[in-house]
């Protein structure tokens, strides 16, 4: 499956493969991408990313649950993962 990474303009700054059994932060930090983050728990939401789709194949308590409501189109990367690596991908796009 691809993980297709976007900045705040909607311009595409990263393709990568992803994997199950890890968070999209840490996927995404191994990758390059420059994501911010401080408490990797899900309590700050400095790596919250907008969902643009492939939102079906997340998990989305992967390992603990956000502190505090989320839209419908919002994710923390630390948190969250992949449900399966199937052939589909996923578009994040970054909030900072």
């Amino acid at each position: 499956m691809k993980i297709i990474v976007k900045n705040k303009e909607w311009d595409i700054i990263k393709e990568l493969d992803g994997t199950i059994n890890k968070t999209l932060l840490w996927q995404l930090t191994d990758a390059g991408v420059e994501i911010p983050n401080a408490c990797r728990v899900g309590m700050c939401s400095a790596c919250m990313c907008h969902i643009e789709s492939g939102w079906e194949h997340l998990e989305k308590s992967f390992k603990w649950e956000a502190s505090f409501p989320l839209w419908d189109t919002e994710i923390m990367t630390c948190i969250w993962g992949l449900k399966s690596e199937d052939d589909w991908e996923i578009v994040l796009k970054t909030v900072y």
